[in-house]
């Protein structure tokens, strides 16, 4: 709710773009409220929930911890380089193209950054473990919406950058209605073809 709406905010109210930047300030600070009690949740006060049931083959570290965590920030530190070079090149390349930036930014750049995930995801699902490959997928998407997205605008606010929540209409609704479709794939118990399908269907729609 509160990343969609400074949307709904800016439509139906007579307001200056200082009171959506105000409003989506005070939903990134909410949002990112959610996202330290969500991590309090997984982590600590119900993390009996998320721990694996036993079922399977044990799977042991294979790198030190020390090690990961070098690993972790050297990876980190490439990553933010080359973003820089991504982002001024998006510019040229919708040019020439023809590609809109609604289609790079939403199929395209997904694609590519999370091109780690998406592996993951399928590895895990192919050795039968659903529950950690629906986790790799929807703990992405909640940690852009809840995390990331918001961050943007209070590093904005920071940097006296005005970044705001007022997003297009139909995103918006691609939003919600992507939401939805998730919700109801996950109220089932069991995971069949039929739903991957739907699922597959829903994003080649989006990306159409």
């Amino acid at each position: 709710i509160a990343l969609v709406l400074p949307t709904p905010f800016a439509e139906y109210y007579e307001v200056h773009d200082e009171h959506v930047l105000l409003v989506s300030r005070v939903a990134a600070i909410f949002l990112i409220f959610m996202y330290v009690q969500l991590l309090i949740f997984q982590l600590k006060t119900h993390a009996d929930i998320f721990d694996d049931d036993g079922s399977g083959d044990t799977e042991l570290a294979v790198l030190p911890f020390w090690m990961a965590c070098v690993g972790l920030l050297v990876t980190t530190l490439l990553v933010t380089i080359f973003s820089e070079f991504l982002v001024d090149s998006i510019d040229g390349f919708v040019e020439v193209s023809g590609i809109s930036r609604t289609f790079v930014g939403i199929i395209i750049l997904p694609i590519v950054g999370n091109a780690v995930e998406h592996v993951t995801a399928i590895t895990v699902a192919m050795k039968n473990k659903m529950d950690l490959a629906m986790g790799v997928a929807i703990g992405s998407c909640t940690q852009i919406s809840l995390f990331v997205v918001p961050l943007t605008v209070l590093v904005g606010w920071a940097t006296d950058r005005d970044m705001n929540l007022n997003f297009p209409h139909f995103e918006v609704i691609l939003f919600v209605l992507s939401i939805f479709t998730v919700s109801v794939v996950l109220s089932t118990p069991k995971c069949n073809w039929l739903e991957g399908s739907l699922l597959m269907t829903t994003y080649f729609l989006l990306a159409l």
